[in-house]
């Protein structure tokens, strides 16, 4: 029995993460073309409509979107907006977590974390940082980094302040890198290989 349930297990979690992507896509196909259908049958006669075009409407409001974040003005729209999803109690917490992860996951071209460093938190022991700002001065104190240190599974995460020489530099990239954190390293294949700055 028990070999029975650790192979039902094993076959689980081999497909789990392919139904849960399935699943997300469908998810979004469906709401995109249940909602923005409605809303085009409010301004269009229903003879017009023919089923997609809620889901072309839905693709071309987020293409529209991306461009709109790139002007002055939508960047104002978006941090409102994450403002004021930053003070209602209980979502706050959610949608810092989400927005945190979907910003290191898929980085702007103008990538807010600048490096994937290690830091040694005591002797033996290393962590993960990001470095998101250098040359920075705190009262008499110059020439310091910014690390940002996040914690596994988008829990929380911390900033030292500390010297250049005191962190080591990855050979990869900062989404990469993110993704090792963020999954506590699991079914991790690649090799953190440190290079000092």
């Amino acid at each position: 029995m028990k070999t029975l349930s650790k192979i039902f297990i094993q076959g689980l979690f081999a497909i789990l993460p392919i139904v849960l992507t399935i699943a997300i896509i469908v998810w979004l196909i469906t709401t995109l073309e249940t909602y923005l259908s409605k809303l085009l049958l409010l301004v269009m006669p229903a003879s017009m409509y023919w089923p997609g075009l809620g889901l072309i409407l839905g693709i071309l409001l987020i293409f529209g979107l991306g461009l709109l974040i790139k002007f002055y003005l939508g960047q104002l729209i978006i941090k409102g907006l994450n403002r004021l999803m930053e003070r209602i109690p209980v979502v706050s917490a959610v949608y810092s977590a989400f927005n945190d992860m979907v910003r290191f996951l898929s980085p702007s071209e103008k990538e807010e974390l600048q490096k994937a460093v290690l830091v040694e938190v005591q002797e033996g022991a290393e962590v993960i940082g990001f470095v998101t700002s250098e040359d920075v001065e705190l009262g008499e104190r110059s020439e310091l980094i910014a690390v940002y240190i996040p914690m596994s599974y988008q829990i929380g995460g911390f900033t030292l302040f500390m010297p250049r020489d005191k962190v080591k530099e990855l050979d990869m990239s900062p989404s990469e890198a993110m993704k090792k954190v963020l999954t506590a390293s699991m079914g991790s294949e690649k090799r953190l290989t440190p290079d000092k700055i």
